[in-house]
């Protein structure tokens, strides 16, 4: 993700939660949430903020989703699939 958008990379040390428009076009319909200093409480913010946006979609699998990268672009959670 990095790569394509240098903008978005947190801080060395930093968690940074991302905010995904699933229905937008790719490259597009993201934005930066939060850093965060430790990396659990980032991914359970992240995981409420993807259910509260999912229980409040029209459709539900369009819904927007929250998403914790660390300093190299790394997924690290925000599903609400991953494992709690």
């Amino acid at each position: 993700m990095f790569r394509d958008f240098p903008e978005l990379k947190p801080s060395k040390g930093k968690f940074r939660i991302m905010g995904i428009e699933k229905s937008e076009i790719q490259g597009e319909g993201h934005w930066v949430v939060e850093d965060f200093d430790n990396c659990d409480v980032a991914i359970r913010k992240a995981r409420e903020m993807t259910r509260n946006a999912s229980q409040d979609a029209t459709v539900p699998s369009e819904a927007t989703v929250f998403y914790v990268y660390d300093e190299n672009g790394t997924y690290l959670g925000g599903d609400m699939s991953d494992k709690e």
